[in-house]
């Protein structure tokens, strides 16, 4: 049984590495990442790796027991 040779293109992209993209790591923890957070105007703060996200009320609770403690 005879192989068919692959298109020019296939046998191309195999050779110059073309296929899957690098991975994004972000550029606060520089860990692999699907997501990165930035703010209104476009900074970068961190991805889901180095991202806590908490609800308003505790950590505005938190702020005030830690202003009382001083």
């Amino acid at each position: 049984m005879e192989q068919t040779p692959d298109a020019p293109w296939i046998r191309d992209a195999e050779i110059n590495g073309f296929g899957e993209p690098d991975p994004v790591k972000c550029p606060v923890c520089r860990r692999e990442c699907d997501t990165i957070y930035m703010d209104r105007y476009g900074d970068v703060f961190g991805c889901e790796n180095c991202i806590i996200k908490t609800d308003a009320w505790f950590w505005a609770e938190d702020q005030k027991e830690d202003r009382d403690e001083t």
